[in-house]
């Protein structure tokens, strides 16, 4: 297990914890916050704020102004809900939309159980660029466990159509991520779940659990508040909400703390505005004076994870 300095330093090193200065570099966007599953690790079912889906019009004006920006920057096709609902609906018509105006790393957060062979096919075709599946376990005992509502077998055979898909088509597009996150219910799973997936052609995605800024208990977090770093959630990422208000970072999911509403400000408005006096708190490690819920947030301490594949390099 890694020490705080190391995991520290080697945050430092990625250049996680730096501000990403007038615009953010990741931008998750609420394109619906209804999911179909009832995750034990996971806040969703105790959400508060309305659930709801965002208007198309209102994921093309941030498309559009980070299109204009900076087309680099990573686009998560979701905050806090399950985008392949939207399927038949708008979700590849919005992925096409920001594939069209130019944008580099456009990528999507799953589950996976909605991912039939239509679902894999439209994802290949509009162009998205990485797809990352949450699985959580190697057998369906834990899964039943950890992913509660989902069916672990249809998952990993979604998984492997989807890569299969790919081979057909003959194209390198959307990037598989497998993630599991390590708790003590599934943390004996883990080197197998690796070793399966890398076989498979799938990169693993290793990360320790999130409180979600409080709403659920995680024991994992055991780092002191007093050797507390900057957040790589803070500094370099904005979440969008389905109603267009920016909350304070990834895993504000009830929307307790919000810094504008892109409804009616721009994208770097509301970066440079009350998020960037969070980011200038964080750097200057003046913590004692955040708002909550970042003030009393652990969640800091998580915001990292482990890749394992044959690959040179993962984001």
């Amino acid at each position: 297990m890694k020490s705080a300095e190391q995991i520290k330093m080697q945050q430092i090193e990625k250049g996680r914890i730096k501000d990403a200065g007038d615009f953010p570099k990741v931008v998750l966007i609420d394109t619906i916050s209804f999911c179909d599953l009832k995750c034990s690790m996971c806040g969703h079912k105790g959400m508060t704020r309305k659930r709801g889906k965002m208007s198309m019009e209102l994921f093309r004006k941030i498309i559009d102004e980070i299109a204009e920006t900076d087309k680099n920057t990573r686009i998560w096709m979701v905050f806090f809900g399950e985008a392949l609902i939207l399927k038949k609906t708008t979700l590849f018509p919005m992925i096409q939309y920001a594939k069209d105006k130019g944008l580099t790393d456009v990528v999507l957060n799953s589950n996976a159980n909605l991912l039939d062979e239509e679902a894999a096919k439209s994802l290949i075709k509009s162009g998205l660029d990485a797809i990352y599946i949450g699985i959580d376990a190697f057998t369906q005992e834990t899964y039943a466990k950890v992913r509660v509502g989902g069916d672990y077998h249809k998952v990993v055979n979604n998984i492997k159509n989807l890569i299969k898909l790919k081979k057909k088509f003959g194209v390198e597009k959307p990037q598989v991520y497998v993630q599991f996150v390590e708790m003590e219910v599934n943390k004996a799973e883990v080197n197998d779940f690796i070793k399966f997936w890398k076989q498979e052609g799938a990169i693993g995605k290793i990360r320790p659990m999130v409180s979600w800024a409080g709403l659920v208990d995680a024991p994992n977090l055991t780092i002191p508040m007093q050797e507390r770093w900057p957040c790589y959630w803070a500094m370099q990422t904005m979440s969008i909400a389905d109603d267009g208000r920016v909350v304070m970072c990834a895993v504000d999911v009830d929307a307790r703390f919000v810094a504008g509403n892109i409804n009616q400000e721009s994208i770097k408005s509301v970066w440079t505005g009350k998020l960037k006096k969070i980011r200038e708190m964080h750097q200057n490690g003046e913590f004692d004076k955040l708002p909550f819920p970042c003030k009393e947030c652990k969640d800091w301490q998580s915001a990292r994870a482990d890749y394992y594949n044959n690959a040179e390099e993962c984001k």
